[in-house]
Order: structure tokens, then sequence, then C-alpha cells
């Protein structure tokens, strides 16, 4: 039996047993033992229904719930009214569970039982006082209680003559056939409890002590029948009070008050704080299985006997059967619970679901590039947990097949040949199976709840997605159809303008590389920074690559063309026309360096700023490498080795070692600019020689 079943059956037990007290004992007649039993059947409702609705329908109810208004009005028993009238007709307690003692309930005190005590010598005469005080000295702890002291006077008289003071003899005028006892008045410390008169010069007295630690000065008070405040029923629950609180088993009179208090102090509190601790234990067994990405399937397969299951084909496809159930009735909850996120998901899916076909507008390596992107976000955005469910029934199936098989086997007459080759084929380990069943879940389940904690990201890099995807297509149709109108009205060549395209598609292309990156890191986790910012890191770098994209498609709609026609009729103006539009296109870069500036300096964790550079440090170089690819492309050699050197020495500029200097970062940025710059100058004098 599992820990959890285990569990369960002892809370049952438990709770057959509370109810038979309660049967026995209790009645609604009683207004606050009522409310208690209603205070406990609420609690075991709620935590019932906890367990349904935590666990799943884990189990069944087993029917108290709906029989429990029944049950209640079953109590018809006056317990607590039977003790009531017990204490009310008994002055004087021995306890079960501390024999040493008795108290007297119109006080509260309590006495040293004199079967117990030695109230006296061996030889049977009385101390001296002398004796009596390293007695009483020497006493320290009876039954638990401490600081004995013997009795006052007044004390003394009101045990002595009660007449069912337990150790009272003949007509009351002595305590164990003796009739002088220590007890303090004035000075004397003695009393005879036959003429209750009192003295100092006996020689020798027998010794009772007493002590008032279960009550307080007001007890007495309180209970006393002369109290006008309080009802009898309140008096006598002041003793109760007493009893319980300091779990004192009283022994009453009648037999069967004394068991009946036994069952309703002692046996049912016990019972109910066992009760509790199952429950606590069912519940935290219960929160463990719940879906989530931590979700523990050990937990759930505790109760299963895997060694068994594994040495047996029928265990095997009904603990299969059995284990699918299970899963998908969590599944099920769980897409009650989550609903409406759910449904953002299954939206999002729709979208990425859509066939990513080969464009005849693209190259090849851009129709790949759209398509693993697409593969990335329906790989990393894209749930449904319909999928999840598909995947949960056909290993269901597979088992309801194994099981069909054996009824169809059974069926023949080749039964035991057949069985044994059914049983010989390799099929996987019961604990690998539910190992890899509670991974599918609990992946769907982490995209879930990374969607919940950040919808915001989720939704925008679904936009970006959609939008840098559209925007793409477009520049391959609509913006290359724009610049062959837009040309060919000025007059240029297609074999120009299809150059500055190739150009613009080049440098297109490798910002759209760049955008996919930024996701998988927003995906590994949040980027913290310094200052709050509005936006993640990650989108912040997607806005300013998009605008950066933007600058570029800008320049070439309205700019390319009129550099052209400035050099066009210009000696070697093809080469100064081309150092004209990197320069230009340097201007972007150096604004996008500026922006990321900002963000890396604004980022907490140094292996962040990293990430950042290393990313951006394509897009920062790219004008220089179309520089030097030109140069080297054209043998330009009126160009000096000397500022060629210099050029390619710009990549050299590492950025890495000013990360944790922001200053620092900045000047070696606006240096490399001014070098830039420079040299591009000195390249266009050295070709107008």
């Amino acid at each position: 039996m599992s820990n959890l079943a285990s569990l369960t059956t002892q809370r049952d037990g438990l709770l057959k047993k509370i109810r038979e007290i309660e049967a026995a004992c209790e009645g609604i007649e009683n207004e606050n033992n009522a409310k208690r039993v209603q205070e406990l059947n609420l609690e075991q409702a709620q935590y019932s229904a906890q367990r349904q609705e935590i666990a799943a329908k884990l189990a069944v109810v087993d029917g108290k719930l709906a029989n429990i208004n029944a049950e209640i009005l079953e109590l018809s028993g006056t317990g607590v009214e039977k003790i009531f009238a017990a204490i009310k007709n008994q002055r004087w307690y021995f306890f079960k569970n501390k024999p040493k003692v008795f108290m007297d309930r119109d006080t509260g005190i309590l006495w040293t039982n004199l079967e117990y005590f030695s109230y006296c010598k061996s030889d049977g005469n009385g101390y001296s006082e002398t004796e009596a005080k390293e007695i009483e000295s020497k006493v320290g702890t009876i039954d638990g209680y401490g600081n004995w002291k013997r009795p006052t006077y007044k004390q003394f008289i009101f045990m002595c003559e009660s007449k069912t003071m337990p150790f009272r003899e003949g007509d009351g005028s002595s305590i164990k056939g003796e009739v002088w006892w220590f007890a303090n008045k004035n000075g004397d410390n003695m009393v005879n409890t036959k003429t209750k008169e009192h003295n100092y010069y006996s020689s020798s007295a027998y010794l009772i002590l007493c002590n008032s630690l279960l009550c307080d000065k007001e007890y007495e008070v309180r209970v006393s029948k002369n109290n006008p405040v309080y009802t009898e029923k309140e008096r006598l629950q002041f003793t109760l009070d007493l009893f319980t609180q300091n779990e004192l088993w009283p022994i009453f009179n009648d037999e069967a008050i004394t068991e009946l208090y036994k069952k309703l102090y002692f046996e049912k509190p016990k019972l109910v704080e066992q009760l509790q601790d199952l429950e606590n234990q069912i519940k935290q067994l219960q929160t463990v299985t719940l879906l989530s990405s931590e979700f523990d399937y050990t937990a759930l397969l505790a109760k299963y006997d895997i060694k068994a299951i594994d040495a047996s084909l029928i265990k095997y496809y009904q603990a299969v059967q059995q284990w699918c159930r299970e899963l998908m009735e969590k599944v099920d909850y769980y897409e009650e619970q989550k609903a409406s996120v759910i449904k953002d998901f299954n939206l999002i899916s729709l979208k990425l679901s859509r066939k990513c076909e080969a464009n005849p507008n693209l190259t090849e390596a851009e129709n790949i590039l759209l398509c693993d992107r697409q593969r990335f976000f329906q790989k990393n955005f894209s749930l449904g947990m319909n999928s999840v469910k598909t995947k949960l029934l056909a290993v269901k199936k597979q088992a309801d097949a194994l099981e069909y098989r054996i009824d169809e086997i059974d069926e023949g007459e080749n039964s035991l040949r057949e069985l044994a080759e059914l049983e010989q084929e390799k099929r996987a380990s019961f604990a690998f199976l539910t190992e890899n069943t509670a991974k599918i879940i609990k992946n769907a389940l982490r995209k879930i709840e990374y969607f919940e904690a950040n919808h915001t990201f989720v939704m925008n890099a679904i936009n970006i997605w959609e939008n840098w995807t559209e925007g793409y297509r477009v520049f391959k149709t609509t913006y290359k159809e724009d610049m062959k109108h837009d040309c060919e009205d000025d007059g240029i060549e297609e074999e120009i303008w299809s150059a500055w395209y190739q150009d613009w598609q080049q440098l297109r292309y490798v910002i759209e590389l760049k955008m996919q990156p930024v996701i998988e890191r927003g995906l590994c986790g949040s980027m913290p920074t310094n200052k709050e910012v509005k936006t993640s890191v990650p989108e912040q770098l997607i806005h300013i690559l998009d605008e950066y994209k933007k600058q570029i498609d800008k320049f070439y709609k309205e700019e390319r063309k009129g550099i052209y026609q400035k050099f066009a009729f210009q000696a070697g103006g093809d080469l100064q026309e081309k150092f004209e539009t990197e320069s230009s296109l340097y201007k972007f870069v150096a604004m996008l360096q500026s922006e990321l500036q900002d963000i890396i300096f604004n980022c907490k964790n140094a292996e962040d700023r990293v990430w950042i550079l290393n990313w951006a440090n394509s897009l920062l170089d790219i004008q220089i490498d179309e520089v030097l690819k030109f140069v080297a492309n054209n043998d330009l050699q009126k160009i000096s080795h000397t500022i060629l050197d210099e050029f390619a020495a710009l990549k050299q500029k590492n950025y890495d070692i000013y990360l944790a200097d922001a200053k620092a970062y900045s000047e070696e940025k606006a240096r490399r600019e001014k070098a830039y710059n420079s040299l591009i100058f000195k390249m266009r004098k050295d070709l107008a020689k």
C-alpha cells in the first residue's frame, strides 16, 4: 500500500473512532460541544473538498460528507451534562494519571495522597516540629507538582470538616485515625481535628501538605455556590476547565463517568490531533503532485509497485492506463484553472502553425532564415495542451492495445506460445515511461509559466516576429519595385540600381540575423538593470535594431540615388560615391552604438554587458569590413598602405576593456568614430590625386 493510501486509511480509522465517541458521549443539547463538533465536521469537509480539488479527484470521497448532517443529528448522548452532574455531586477527586495527589473541588487545592505520602514515622508516631520542617523542605515534586507547604489553619479546618474528605474517619474527629496535624495559625503550628484547638507545645503531630498551583485566587470565589455572578453550569464548567486544562483524569464515584471523561477529554483529542497530522501529511503529498514545471512525478509514482509492474505484463498495461488517466485528470484540471492563459497561448499557436513555404522573391538563404525563425518561435512560443493530451493518449492507446492483444490471445488455441512471445517483446520500463510523460507535461507547463510571468515580452516577441517577417517580404517586393521605378524614371540603368539593392539586401540580411538571438536571450532569463526601465533589455535591443533598420531603409529609398547623381559625371566618381555612401551609413552605426551604450551601462551584470557587445560587434564593424573589401576588390593602388593599415586597425579596438567604465567607453567610441571619418577622408583625398 502506498504512503498516501496508508495515511488515508489511518485517517478514516481515526474518524470512525472519533464518531463513535461523539455518538456515545456527545449531544447537540450541549451547545458548546455541538458547536465544536460542527467545527470539526466543517474542517473535515473543507479538507476533503481540498483533497478532491488539489489532487485532481485523487480518490472518491466515501460518502461521509453527504451524510454529515445526519451524523450530527445522531449525536444524541449527553456526556458533558453527565460529567457536570458528577462534578456537582462530588467534592474530592483522585486522578488516574496523578495518583499521589487529590483535589478539593471547592478550593482547587491539591493535597498529598496519604496512601503514598509519609504523613507519620515508620513506627506510627507523629513528627516533631523540626522533623516536619525537614520533610517539608525535602519534598520537591510530587506527580510533577512542586511548592508543597503545610496548610494554614483555615485551609486545614475547611478540609477536615468536609464529611466526604477521603481520609476522614469515624465521626469526622480524626484523619487516618489521628487528631493532631500540622497547620499554621498565628505562630501555632498544630491543630486538633476534634476540638479545632491549636497550639505550639504539642510534642508531635502528623503531616499533610498542599499547594495551589492549579488554581488562581479567583477560582474558589467563582465556584462558590454563593456567587451570584455565575450560573450553576458556569461554576461547574470552571472545575471541568481546571481538569482539562491541566490534563487531569479525575476518578468519579461512578466508574462509567470516569470512562466517559477519558473518552471525551483524553482519547478524542489525541485522535483529532492524529487526524490533523494525517490530513497535513496527505495535503503535503497532494500538494507535491500539483502540476507545475516543478512537478515531482515521483510523489505520484509512490503508490505504484514498479518492480511488480515490470515483472507482470498485465500489471504493466493496467498501471500505464491508470497513470495516463491520472495525468489526464491533472491536465484537465490545470486547463480549467489556466483557461485564459491557455486561450492566449492557443491564439499564438494558431499564428505560428501556418506552414512556412519558400517565397520565390527570396534567396535560398533568406527562405531558410525565415523558416528557421518560425520553427524557433513555434518551439518556444507555441503550445497546445491538446498536444500534451495527444501524447498521453497515444501512450494509453498502446496500453489498451496490449490489453486487447492479450484478450485476443486468450481466445486462441496457442495462448501459451503467443503470450510468451508477447511477453518477450521490448517495451519501456514503467519508471522510464512515467519519467518521460512527466517530462512532456513539465516542458509544456514551463512555457505557460514563462508566458504568465513574461506576458508582455512574449506578446511583443510574437508581434516582432510577425512584423519583421512581413517587413522583409515587403522589402523584397515593394521596396525593390519602388527603387526600380524611381531609378528608371531618372534613367539610371538596372545594373547600377541592382548593385545598390544588392548592398541594401546584404545589410538588411545581417540585421535580420540579429533579431532571433535577442529573443533567445530574453527567454533565458531577465537582464537586471541599475535604473528601472519600462521595457526589458531584450526589447530595448530589438527597438534600437529596428530603428537602425528603418534608417538603412530610408537611406536607400531617399538618399542613395542622390549620392550617385552627385558623383556620376566626375572622374573616379564611382569610387568617391562608394566612400560617401559608406561614410553616410557609418553615421547610423555610430547612432546605434550611442544607443547601445546607454543600454549596456544600465545592465547590472558584467556578463550581460559582454553579451550585448558581442551581439553587436558585427554590426559595428560592418562599414569597416565593407570599405576594406571594396578596396581589395578594386585594387586601389592610390590609397597608401599606411592608411589602409590604420583603417584595418579600427577593427582591433577592444571595447571589452572599457565595459567597467562608461566614460572610457564613450571616449573610445568617439575616438573610433573620428578615426573612421578621418581615414575615409584621407582615402578619398588619395583617390582625387
